[in-house]
């Protein structure tokens, strides 16, 4: 929706006239992945539960395709926002600055276990005493 002007580049003017001014409309398209805010874009990036649970260091790509290391903090839940300063898309202004990439977690539970895996996590639930009873919490603190 930004309209940038060129003086001086558009149609001759009437009887010889000096020329007119040229207006460009800037249209940028959706992005598969990224959504725009400004100058930060935001994606959701899924990581396995063990990821989240014990932290984790994983890829991660960014806007020009490059692939940058994105700290996973160990205990980190589904729906965290992580900021990666300096990804976003650059400042009109002040090509050199960018804004931020704000990566939404989101922790996949596996579907199908193995009979090993199952018995594992029955061991860590044991080891964990998760509580068979858990009282509901306010819905706006849900996050």
């Amino acid at each position: 929706g930004k309209r940038i002007n060129i003086p001086g580049q558009g149609d001759a003017g009437p009887n010889g006239g000096p020329s007119g001014d040229l207006y460009v409309y800037i249209h940028v398209r959706p992005h598969e992945f990224f959504q725009r805010d400004g100058t930060d874009v935001y994606c959701v990036v899924p990581i396995s539960f063990t990821q989240a649970a014990l932290g984790a260091e994983i890829l991660v790509e960014n806007l020009e395709g490059d692939r940058i290391k994105v700290k996973i903090p160990a205990g980190t839940q589904n729906g965290t926002m992580l900021k990666v300063r300096g990804e976003g898309v650059p400042f009109l202004q002040s090509p050199n600055r960018r804004g931020d990439m704000y990566i939404k977690i989101l922790v996949q539970i596996p579907q199908k276990l193995s009979s090993r895996a199952r018995d594992l996590l029955r061991e860590f639930a044991e080891i964990q005493g998760e509580d068979e009873s858990p009282k509901p919490v306010p819905f706006a603190d849900q996050g």
